[in-house]
């Protein structure tokens, strides 16, 4: 749990405080401040209030001082129930029948020292988050008056009230539930409903006046939840104070146990109806064109900005201290800045009234022309590069305000970013010089060569292979559509080539006991067992299908060409077979298509009872080394020994890599949403021979990622020159676009489909979308979208462990319980805003999968060939994309 703030007396009171003492009281609770770290210190409040009679104030304050101008944050909050008025008395019994019915759990309930018979008593409620928005705070309050109208309303109306303590619980729920932003208006609602009939909407609409809380299209209170606070440009994240916001959408973060593939929070998405308040009416400018004293700039960011502008921007701090004086230039380009800020301009005019020496009557007089004249002619925020003499220093964005208070969905373009590009034709001859360069060395090094999508990668090896018919070549791809498809190239060039059989692609044509038992054979690792199985069969069964795989496979064993083959099928080659070949070329990028997919999962249950059954002495000592570091840790190292079990009795689980594998990690059920229960990952490594080279060919291979795993000094890396699309890449980052967004925003995909007149064939997202044959995971090899307009949509994050389990493996080191969040990165010459990792290798290794897989996508339509166009709907920036800002999803 979160830790709960809260203003708590220290004092006992053992009757109800009268007059001095109510004033002590008042004077030193502001300051009181406690913090609840724990259920058990939650326990410990709860006594202390409702037992021993501390008074309390649900919410905090700044600098001490307990009032509403003062507000800091609340997440409790307290209903006083005196039964006094004739007409709204109630038992505690009905409050507490009531708070169920409408989903507001109570935390605790005490007797007031008048109390007889709990016929007075106070309620609290506990919410999941601190709200630092008082506003949203007083709605709250309010809502919670409106269901519970018998009680007080001096405790929905004041958020610095204080409560006496009591002289005994009345109830107490030591599951501490809570409420939340959303359930509170939720019961709102159905309360209004429940009483007002078919008259609940003007009262919600009433509500709206009174709170400032908007209401949505259909008339209800437009408070929802949201794993994007992207989806609401220049929304302010948990604003600060209490005062009117200039955005009109609150974020107000809590976390959540999810699954790590997205957001690691969720957010309150509270929607304003604007300003309430008279002081938010801008005034004119006088005849003169001098800004009027009381001008109060509402510019585009919060008051609050003014701080962070303080920390984070050096010629601010040095303006707003006196250190020096300042250009012209210099005090041109902060105003414009300032200018967007509340308040802004008023804190430029403030701080050159506290600089005399720099700043005297005359020049502050003509500084208000200036800034009469930047706020009419509306100017823009100047950028850094234009007047800041620290911009060669400071790590900056466009302008001061990107800089240091960063919106969701910022895209910026780094300042100087730009990449150099060739023609087509020199970037496919530099692709088939670098790989005929790697083929004709006389090394067992890996040779990396990273070529763009339709830079003609296939085609160069291909020639190479005409080119050299007395040399045998090895061709790897990462799937069968590939396979066959490089395949048919080969035999149209003339060259003399066999590919290798798939029992993947003919398990369609299997009786299904056979493909069952074929799958299970693959599943607990005993592959060695599949072969010796299959001719069993077909002594006594007539299968075309396992009969024509068996005779392709003979043939290739006699066959002394070149081959073309997959990933997996080269993997599970041994060394002897390698050997004879001249050439070992890998279409694709291995380590992301094959080596991290192929993952062991293995429940914590299965192998503590794996462990009571099993005589091997070697595996016992390892599943009890593995079970017991596995209580506090969730990375796990242990030694690797060869399973020689060699009888055919099917495993539950691949038990032969289970033994081979040196690194674990520990999923554990109660951090992620969708694990039912703690389970062991691993991955199944396999073993690239030291005495072999292997050339991988690659548009999104990773040098970093390359020289981790297989060893810095074996690597040789080069990357090809690049050519610019012929057509265009258009990138949307307004939404995250993570698998949770879009099931949030049920319907988005149709809506962008719609939008721009694309049918399923044309659509690349998330396999649970059910959308085109193409999805994130299955797009390598395919043509069938070459030449044509499509449509991207996603960011196809993994869980968090995955990206953990890989940089274990490839030996990086990083915090074991560092979640993901959103933060200021940079990548492919922009500055955003992106859930991710604070440690470098984590983040690089996230980002390289992140990209692969958009790159896969958007390479379908081949845009370096082709002047067809791509719509890209991802927060994660792509080179030469071009950004589009401010898209309309409502839109049909």
């Amino acid at each position: 749990m979160d830790n709960v703030k809260v203003s708590l007396d220290q004092m006992e009171n053992w009757e109800k405080p009268q007059g001095k003492e109510i004033a002590r009281i008042h004077n030193r609770l502001g300051s009181s401040i406690k913090e609840l770290r724990s259920p058990a210190d939650i326990r410990d409040f709860t006594f202390a209030v409702g037992r021993d009679g501390h008074t309390f104030c649900p919410a905090t304050f700044k600098n001490g001082r307990r009032s509403k101008d003062h507000f800091e944050q609340q997440q409790m909050f307290a209903l006083d129930f005196d039964n006094k008025a004739q007409d709204r008395r109630v038992s505690f019994e009905e409050v507490i029948a009531r708070a169920k019915k409408y989903d507001l759990p109570i935390l605790f309930a005490y007797d007031t020292f008048s109390s007889t018979d709990h016929n007075k008593f106070r309620v609290v409620f506990l919410n999941d988050v601190s709200i630092s928005h008082r506003r949203i705070v007083e709605a709250m309050q309010l809502a919670l008056g409106t269901i519970f109208p018998e009680a007080d309303k001096s405790c929905y109306t004041d958020s610095a009230r204080m409560f006496f303590g009591g002289k005994g619980l009345i109830y107490y729920d030591d599951t501490i539930p809570t409420i939340n932003v959303e359930s509170i208006f939720r019961g709102l609602t159905y309360f209004l409903r429940d009483t007002t009939g078919n008259h609940y909407k003007e009262k919600l609409s009433r509500f709206s006046r009174e709170t400032g809380i908007a209401l949505n299209k259909n008339g209800l209170l437009d408070v929802t939840m949201t794993d994007d606070p992207t989806e609401a440009l220049g929304a302010s994240l948990s604003a600060q104070d209490g005062k009117i916001s200039p955005s009109p959408i609150i974020n107000i973060p809590f976390n959540v146990i999810a699954d790590g593939e997205n957001f690691p929070k969720m957010f309150y998405r509270v929607k304003l109806s604007g300003s309430t308040s008279k002081s938010s009416v801008n005034t004119p400018v006088s005849r003169t064109g001098v800004l009027n004293r009381g001008y109060k700039n509402h510019g585009a960011y919060r008051s609050s900005v003014l701080s962070d502008t303080s920390r984070g921007c050096q010629l601010f701090r040095e303006f707003e201290t006196g250190e020096r004086d300042m250009s012209h230039d210099e005090l041109f380009g902060l105003a414009t800045n300032l200018k967007q800020v509340e308040s802004g301009i008023q804190r430029f005019k403030e701080i050159q009234a506290e600089h005399p020496e720099f700043y005297d009557d005359e020049r502050r007089e003509k500084w208000e022309s200036h800034l009469s004249y930047i706020r009419q002619q509306e100017y823009k925020p100047y950028g850094c590069d234009s007047f800041c003499p620290y911009c060669k220093e400071c790590n900056h964005g466009t302008n001061i305000l990107s800089t240091v208070h960063p919106k969701p969905g910022m895209m910026e373009r780094l300042p100087g970013y730009s990449e150099k590009f060739y023609s087509i034709e020199d970037v496919q001859d530099d692709t088939y010089e670098a790989i005929s360069k790697a083929y004709r060395a006389e090394d067992s090094n890996v040779h990396i060569i990273k070529s763009q999508t339709g830079a003609g990668k296939s085609y160069s090896y291909l020639q190479l292979m005409a080119e050299n018919p007395d040399d045998r070549f090895l061709i790897a791809a990462p799937t069968n559509l590939l396979k066959d498809e490089i395949f048919n190239k080969a035999k149209r060039m003339g060259i003399a080539v066999c590919k290798t059989p798939s029992l993947e692609q003919i398990k369609d044509e299997m009786p299904e006991k056979v493909k069952r038992r074929i799958e299970r054979f693959h599943k607990s690792g005993q592959h060695q067992l599949v072969h010796p199985y299959i001719e069993k069969v077909l002594k006594t069964k007539n299968i075309p299908c396992l009969r024509k795989y068996m005779k392709e496979r003979e043939a290739l064993r006699n066959f002394k060409g070149n081959v073309i083959t997959t990933h997996r099928y080269l993997l599970n080659m041994d060394e002897k077979r390698l050997k004879e070949f001249d050439a070992i070329i890998i279409d694709e990028d291995i380590i992301f298509k094959s080596i991290i997919p192929n993952q062991g999962e293995v429940p914590v249950a299965k192998l503590e009872k794996l462990l009571e059954k099993t005589t091997d002495n070697h595996l016992s000592q390892k599943i009890k080394s593995l079970l017991r570091k596995a209580k506090d840790q969730s990375r796990i190292e242990l030694d690797s020994f060869e399973w020689d079990d060699k009888d055919d009795k099917l495993y539950s689980f691949d038990l032969p890599s289970f033994c081979q594998a040196e690194q674990f990690y520990v999923r554990r059920s109660d951090k992620e949403l969708n694990l039912k229960e703690d389970a062991i990952v691993y991955l199944k490594l396999p073993e690239f021979f030291k005495d072999i080279k292997y050339i991988i060919v690659s548009a999104t291979v990773d040098e970093g990622i390359c020289r981790q795993y297989f060893g810095w000094d074996r690597v040789d890396f080069y990357e090809c020159k690049r050519a610019e699309y012929m057509g265009p890449l258009r990138q949307y980052p307004g939404k995250s676009m993570s698998r949770s967004s879009i099931a949030s925003d049920s319907g988005i995909v149709r809506r962008l489909m719609k939008r721009f007149d694309m049918n399923e064939e044309r659509v690349i997202t998330f396999m649970k979308e059910n959308i085109g044959p193409l999805h994130f995971g299955n797009t390598d090899g395919s043509n069938i979208l070459e030449g044509k307009d499509i449509l991207v949509v996603g960011t196809p994050y993994h869980a968090d462990f995955l990206y953990k389990l890989a940089a274990f493996t490839m030996g990086l080191d990083f915090d074991e319980d560092e979640e993901v969040e959103p933060q200021v990165v940079t990548h492919n010459g922009y500055r955003f805003r992106f859930t991710t990792f604070h440690n470098e290798d984590l983040r690089h290794l996230q980002f390289w999968m992140i990209e692969s897989e958009l790159e896969q996508a958007v390479g379908r339509a081949r845009l370096l060939r082709n002047p067809c166009k791509v719509h890209l709907f991802s927060n994660f920036p792509l080179s030469q994309a071009k950004m589009v800002d401010g898209f309309d999803y409502s839109k049909e």
